[in-house]
C-alpha cells in the first residue's frame, strides 16, 4: 500500500502539467468529508474533476491536496482512501470555496515547506520540492527578480534537463499568475517586462494566524515532542522566513502579536530567543480565521 500519511517528498510527475485550481481542490475536499474512498474514476464520477485512463486531473488534485497538509492519503489497487486533516477540515467548514487570502496563503507556506531531517541541519528537499526549490532556496541563485527561463535553468540544473522540468517550470509559476489557482496570494507577481518578482508574506493582522498555524505544523514536523525551541534554531530548520520573505525585524511583530494571544511565551534572558509552546496545533489552527473582519 502506498501510503501518504506520513510527511514525504511527492513524486516529481506528480503535477501531469496541472495546476492547483481552487474549485477543484474544494471539490476535492468536499468528497473526503463525505467519503473519501473510491478509484480516479469514481473519484471522478463523485466530483466533476476531469480524469481519463492515463491522465487526467483527480490524481494531480489529491498529490496537490496533500502536498498542502489538507489530506492524509493511501492508496491500494488503484483505490484511494482520503481523510481530512484538522487543517483541512478547519478550511473546508470556515471557507470552502477557498475564496479568503489567508485560506491560500497557508497553502502556499504548506506547498513551500521542506521535508523534515532527522538531523539538526537545514533541510535541503520539500514536501514539494519545485516549491520549496522556488521559495526556500532560489534567492541566493535567482535573486528577487528573475524570468521565467532563468528558473527553468535553475529547476534543470537541480532535476535535469527535460522538456518535463521546462513544463513543470511553467506549471509552478503559472499557478501565481491565475486568480483560480494561488494568484490571490501575490506570493509572486509577473511585470509588464516578464519579470517575476517575489513578494513578502502580508503584514497584516489578519494573516498572523495563517502564520502562527503554519509555525506550530512545522513545530510538530521538526520538533515533534518539545515544548520549547530556540527560534535562530527554528527558523533556520524550518527555513519559515526565507519562505515569507521577511526580515527579523518584520519577524517581530507577529512574534509579539503571538505572545499577546497566548500562544507562545517569549523568552530572550538567556540572550538568545526562545518560544514555549502554550496552546495546541489544534487550538491554533480553529483560529486561522479569527481576525478577519
Amino acid at each position: 500500500m502506498a501510503s501518504y500519511s506520513s510527511v514525504i517528498t511527492l513524486p516529481l510527475s506528480f503535477m501531469q502539467d496541472f495546476k492547483p485550481e481552487r474549485r477543484l481542490l474544494s471539490l476535492l475536499l468536499q468528497f473526503v468529508k463525505a467519503s473519501g474512498v473510491g478509484d480516479k474514476s469514481e473519484i471522478s464520477e463523485a466530483t466533476g474533476i476531469p480524469t481519463g485512463d492515463s491522465s487526467g486531473k483527480v490524481e494531480p488534485i489529491i498529490y496537490y491536496a496533500i502536498g498542502m497538509g489538507l489530506i492524509t492519503a493511501s492508496k491500494e489497487y488503484g483505490v484511494w482512501e482520503l481523510k481530512l486533516t484538522l487543517l483541512g477540515n478547519q478550511i473546508l467548514n470556515e471557507d470552502p470555496f477557498l475564496s479568503e487570502c489567508v485560506s491560500l496563503w497557508i497553502l502556499h507556506l504548506m506547498l513551500c515547506r521542506p521535508l523534515s531531517a532527522e538531523d539538526l541541519v537545514s533541510s535541503d528537499s520539500g514536501v514539494v520540492d519545485p516549491w520549496f526549490t522556488l521559495f526556500s532556496l532560489s534567492e541566493i541563485r535567482l535573486g528577487t527578480s528573475f524570468t521565467a527561463s532563468d528558473y527553468s535553468i535553475f529547476i534543470e540544473e537541480r532535476y535535469g534537463a527535460s522538456a518535463s522540468r521546462k513544463r513543470m517550470s511553467k506549471v509552478i509559476l503559472g499557478s501565481y499568475e491565475e486568480d483560480s489557482c494561488l494568484g490571490l496570494t501575490k506570493a509572486i507577481t509577473l511585470n509588464s517586462s516578464m519579470n517575476y518578482f517575489r513578494s513578502k508574506a502580508p503584514q497584516e493582522v489578519e494573516f498572523f494566524p495563517v502564520y502562527a498555524a503554519y509555525m506550530f505544523l512545522l513545530w510538530d514536523e521538526f520538533f515533534a515532542g518539545q515544548k520549547q525551541s530556540s527560534l535562530n534554531e527554528f527558523f533556520s530548520r524550518t527555513r519559515m522566513l526565507t519562505v515569507m520573505h521577511w526580515t527579523d525585524k518584520e519577524m517581530r511583530h507577529w512574534l509579539n502579536w503571538m505572545s499577546d494571544s497566548e500562544m507562545i511565551q517569549l523568552d530572550s534572558q538567556t540572550g538568545e530567543s526562545i518560544a514555549l509552546r502554550t496552546a495546541s496545533t489544534a487550538d491554533v489552527i480553529n483560529l486561522i480565521y479569527s481576525e478577519l473582519i
